[in-house]
């Protein structure tokens, strides 16, 4: 079993074909999967209040939000922080961008975070494979991470950095105190439909330098693509999760 036991939520965007159409059904289905927590990636039209209480019909907490950067800027930013704060998180992760402009990127990810600091929230960045680039003699992952201060979030998104070629425990390590939630997410060359736990990542070492070596907090299942449906593989990577003591 896991040396320190980290509870497991999922990236709701895993389950954005059906989510929408029964949020609470939704909810409670994967509560008893055994999720002890989501990830937002949108709200599906709900008051905060609503989708609290959701929550806490089915014993869910929230894990965190993918949260845009126009939802941090002007005025979404209060609407947002309001959001969040009834749901109970306060981790504001922004999920993309179109990495053109690197240091106004930076720039502005600073400039949230500030305000998001001031409001009693923080704010991180989430990877795809593209941030793995290089340009100027540095990748553009570590170029946010060197630019930002050192309470700005770092989630790794594990099947992304895997895809990219990287050597996943070492960027855990070197970031290790910026880390409170990783997407688990598989990779495999051989099927990108992979659930976890059924592809090439060497789960293993991976939860053994999160759960020794980094403030990791919450593990975050995410599923992207499927060779069975959405319910149906958020059920497998529980289950996986589970045989492998988590």
């Amino acid at each position: 079993m896991a040396a320190n036991k980290i509870p497991v939520a999922i990236q709701l965007y895993s389950l954005r074909d059906v989510a929408p159409k029964d949020v609470p059904g939704t909810l409670r289905k994967v509560a008893d999967m055994g999720y002890e927590g989501v990830e937002f990636a949108g709200y599906y039209g709900l008051a905060a209040s609503e989708l609290a209480k959701m929550m806490a019909d089915c014993g869910l907490r929230c894990a965190g939000s993918h949260v845009g950067m126009n939802l941090l800027e002007g005025d979404a930013f209060e609407e947002t922080v309001a959001m969040n704060k009834t749901v109970g998180n306060d981790r504001l992760i922004v999920p993309w961008s179109d990495l053109k402009d690197m240091q106004s990127i930076v720039a502005n990810l600073n400039k949230v975070h500030a305000r998001a600091k001031a409001a009693g929230m923080r704010v991180g960045f989430h990877n795809h494979k593209n941030e793995f680039e290089m340009e100027n003699g540095i990748s553009k992952f570590d170029f946010i991470f060197a630019g930002t201060p050192n309470d700005f979030l770092m989630q790794l998104d594990i099947g992304w950095a895997a895809a990219a070629g990287q050597d996943v425990p070492a960027i855990l390590r070197k970031y290790a105190r910026r880390i409170e939630t990783v997407h688990v997410k598989e990779f495999s060359a051989e099927n990108p439909k992979a659930a976890v736990g059924e592809g090439s990542v060497d789960w293993p070492s991976v939860f053994n330098v999160l759960e020794k070596e980094t403030s990791v907090k919450w593990y975050v299942v995410e599923q992207e693509k499927f060779d069975i449906g959405p319910m149906e593989s958020a059920k497998t990577c529980i289950e996986n999760m589970r045989k492998m003591g988590r």
